[in-house]
């Protein structure tokens, strides 16, 4: 009868233990500004049809788990994205950091080729300002030359 009652305790023990949760987290100090704006609008139509509580966190609820995205200062007043990924399986846990960093990158990229473009629009209307001012002298010199 103790032997039962040993193994029945033993077995009331690991029913009442605590799931293991696995937490990924990532920092990302952001470099030009909209980003954290854009990534969490993206991130809030990829993920339209799960849970979601938004505020000053975006905080998504997908099967056995969630994630969290937040944006912050750190110790030297930079801009920084905070992801935290806490599930039930490690494999969705990855799964879905990956699907976040792959948004993410995807956005910087976007912001940087926005930038590049406005960039080159600048230097190409400098140029052509440039032209037509160099035009104009020539045609002036030619006027006056004659």
């Amino acid at each position: 009868m103790d032997s039962l009652k040993n193994k029945l305790e033993k077995n009331i023990k690991v029913f009442n233990a605590k799931p293991d949760y696995f937490n990924l987290k990532k920092e990302e100090i952001i470099k030009t500004n909209g980003v954290y704006e854009r990534f969490v609008n993206w991130v809030t139509g990829e993920f339209d049809l799960n849970l979601k509580h938004e505020s000053e966190i975006l905080k998504v609820y997908f099967p056995n788990g969630w994630f969290s995205i937040v944006s912050h200062k750190n110790e030297n007043e930079q801009e920084v994205i905070k992801i935290n990924v806490k599930g039930k399986s490690k494999i969705a846990c990855v799964k879905i950091m990956s699907q976040l960093e792959h948004i993410y990158n995807h956005v910087v990229y976007f912001q940087q080729v926005k930038i590049i473009t406005a960039l080159n629009k600048l230097k190409n209307k400098k140029l052509n300002d440039i032209n037509k001012i160099n035009f104009r002298n020539k045609r002036d010199y030619r006027r006056n030359g004659k």
